[in-house]
């Protein structure tokens, strides 16, 4: 993480606007799963949005302004049956970016969450279930205008949190 935003710095500048698309989880049975499986789910989702986070802010500060959207999951707010480390996870990182949240809104940084209920209608999603439906797909356009709303909102009225499912999502 430190890596890559030194070359973006380098190259770009500091980012005003970031989006936190990192996650992955371990979806079987809680007796199956195992401690490193665990800690892999939290470093990507919440040690991952932490790095992130401590790369992104001190310039945003300085400039007075910025944007944190972090991706995450209904899981984030439950737990289910073969989520208890994707679960834990994403509720860890859905409890960091509120606070980063509490903390940074009163100086300009905007950080909100992205709850995405539902699989992203991509390649590798398409592949795992090819007898799906296009309508049980989150589309990535939905999820990027989410994104593109969440940064461009005026500091009055800013969202912590928005959901982005299919209409057939049960939820």
């Amino acid at each position: 993480v430190v890596s890559a935003f030194e070359i973006v710095r380098s190259e770009l500048g500091h980012p005003a606007v970031v989006v936190h698309n990192a996650g992955g989880g371990v979806f079987k049975g809680f007796l199956e799963t195992t401690a490193k499986e665990l800690h892999a789910s939290l470093d990507i989702n919440v040690a991952g949005l932490f790095h992130v986070a401590q790369q992104t802010i001190p310039a945003m500060l300085h400039a007075g302004r910025g944007a944190i959207i972090v991706t995450g999951a209904t899981a984030s707010w439950r737990g289910s049956a073969k989520t208890a480390a994707f679960a834990a996870a994403k509720g860890g990182q859905r409890w960091l970016a509120q606070a980063l949240a509490k903390e940074f809104a009163p100086r300009g940084v905007h950080v909100s969450y992205v709850i995405i209920d539902g699989m992203v209608d991509l390649p590798r999603t398409r592949a795992m279930m090819p007898e799906r439906p296009s309508s049980d797909f989150v589309s990535p356009q939905a999820v990027a205008d989410a994104a593109w709303f969440l940064a461009h909102q005026a500091p009055g009225g800013w969202t912590f949190e928005l959901d982005v499912r299919p209409a057939p999502e049960k939820w």
